[in-house]
């Protein structure tokens, strides 16, 4: 089988991801500077070198013998992207556009790019789907899109798949928890849940393992263009904190603040073309991934 870089395959996506391909028979080998990363472990499962995406001679070396990268490797706080916009540009868009020139460089046949709704900014319709207007309203959509913008650049050269995630989730682990994370683990120490305006805004949830599947689909076919990767259902902030709380065993307590400015009111995704051309279905239904979300509290 293929040996395929992951690029970020120490972090929360990266792992699951590496834990897939492996499983299918791939040989894997992972690029990860660890800065930020939430399974170290994944050493024990391949190959780890311990460089970032902006050393273009360490992605060289990574790139050897490899047919295909996943590149996941990238900053993820819409907060902090604000607050540090020059990191976010130089790691998201600049790390990717390395990525993008090593893997020409080194004859990869196949990138598959993690990109983020972030791209979407604000719905003007929905569901929100692959050729809806782009115009992110925070610099990581904006570094996603940039990222975008320099894989497909170069897709008459290699088969480049851009997969944009909606609101992943699965472990309370992670270096940067998901509303999802936030919730149960405040749930699981007794402390009240803030929610940010009404709590009627509505997010699109997909569970990490589903997200992994995705990734080895785009990986063994041939799929090049834009797909999302989401559940294809809208969740109300109000109704997922009912949700965890009946998995927890607990009443949950809410304490509402205002809106966060810039906060996007609504967001869900067709998922009709990824389950048309890919053959991708979510399988993980809200209440089992709250459950295995549950499980990595031990």
């Amino acid at each position: 089988m293929a040996r395929v870089l992951v690029t970020g395959g120490a972090g929360f996506i990266g792992y699951h991801v590496v834990r897939e391909l492996l499983e299918r028979g791939y040989e894997v080998r992972v690029l990860d500077n660890l800065s930020r990363s939430s399974y170290r472990e994944v050493e024990r499962l391949c190959e780890l070198v311990r460089a970032d995406v902006r050393d273009p001679g360490a992605l060289m070396r990574a790139l050897r013998g490899c047919e295909a990268v996943v590149h996941l490797a990238a900053l993820i706080s819409v907060e902090e992207s604000m607050r540090e916009p020059r990191l976010y540009h130089e790691v998201n868009a600049g790390g990717t556009l390395n990525v993008v020139i090593c893997s020409l460089k080194a004859g990869v046949r196949k990138l598959v790019y993690a990109s983020s709704a972030a791209v979407y900014g604000e719905p003007v319709s929905l569901p929100v789907t692959e050729d809806h207007p782009t115009r992110p309203s925070s610099v990581y959509g904006a570094s996603k899109l940039a990222g975008e913008s320099y894989a497909m650049a170069f897709g008459h050269r290699m088969r480049v798949t851009v997969l944009r995630l909606f609101n992943v989730y699965g472990s309370l682990r992670r270096v940067t928890p998901s509303a999802v994370e936030i919730f149960m683990g405040r749930m699981l120490r007794g402390d009240p849940v803030t929610v940010y305006g009404d709590g009627r805004q509505t997010r699109d949830l997909i569970h990490v393992l589903d997200v992994a599947r995705a990734f080895a689909l785009a990986v063994e076919g041939d799929h090049p263009g834009v797909f999302n990767v989401a559940s294809g259902r809208p969740v109300e902030i109000l109704d997922l904190v009912r949700a965890i709380a009946s998995v927890v065993g607990v009443k949950a307590r809410v304490v509402h603040r205002p809106p966060r400015p810039g906060e996007i009111r609504h967001s869900y995704a067709s998922i009709e073309r990824i389950r048309r051309e890919m053959g991708f279905e979510p399988r993980i239904s809200l209440e089992e991934g709250l459950r295995l979300t549950l499980g990595t509290a031990s």
